[in-house]
């Protein structure tokens, strides 16, 4: 059984595990008689309160604002800006020259 629980749990840990698959298999050993039901539904919840801690925080549109503000990143705006100013004092240092 620990050995089995073992593996169940760092299947959780490699990638997340559906409901439905968790059930399955744990309906499975049951019926094959290798845990007993008890041992299934104590299993069945550790795996998903194992399963809960490890889900990723839902992203919503605020934390990504919030995540992007924090790096202090350019806006392609603030280039395309820039680019036009860079473009005219280009010009005007040609200009100059040509005199």
């Amino acid at each position: 059984m620990e050995e089995l629980k073992k593996l169940m749990l760092a299947t959780v840990g490699a990638a997340t595990i559906s409901l439905e698959k968790i059930d399955s298999t744990l309906n499975e050993l049951v019926e094959k008689g290798k845990l007993s039901v008890k041992e299934g539904k104590e299993l069945r919840e550790e795996l998903i309160k194992k399963n809960r801690k490890e889900e990723p925080e839902t992203l919503t549109r605020e934390n990504l604002d919030s995540m992007i503000d924090s790096l202090n990143l350019v806006s392609k705006r603030e280039v395309e800006l820039l680019e036009e100013k860079i473009k005219l004092l280009e010009e005007r240092v040609l200009l100059l020259e040509s005199k």
